[in-house]
């Protein structure tokens, strides 16, 4: 992906216009994105910076949790049981 080499050769951080340029966005939608916590920045003030690799880290990492199933898994095997949350939340004596 070219976005992702784009922002892994970076080695300074990036401001919000030229963040916009690559993702061709806004200037305001990236100020959003970072708003809402939506994207990862570095913020100094009312500047926001943008670290390159960990967004392009960040952009491979939602593109793994957001893949659907292959048509060749059983869509059972990715449900989550009630067995499954002993192992995620303590048990209360």
């Amino acid at each position: 992906m070219a976005i992702l080499k784009k922002l892994r050769e970076r080695s300074e951080p990036l401001t919000v216009a030229e963040l916009a340029k690559l993702l061709l966005v806004t200037e305001g939608t990236v100020q959003k994105w970072a708003r809402l916590k939506q994207l990862p920045c570095i913020r100094i003030g009312d500047t926001i910076r943008f670290d390159g690799a960990m967004l392009a880290d960040w952009i491979e990492l939602q593109a793994t949790c957001t893949l659907p199933p292959r048509a060749s898994e059983n869509p059972e095997d990715h449900e989550m049981r009630w067995t499954d949350l002993g192992q995620i939340v303590p048990r209360k004596s």
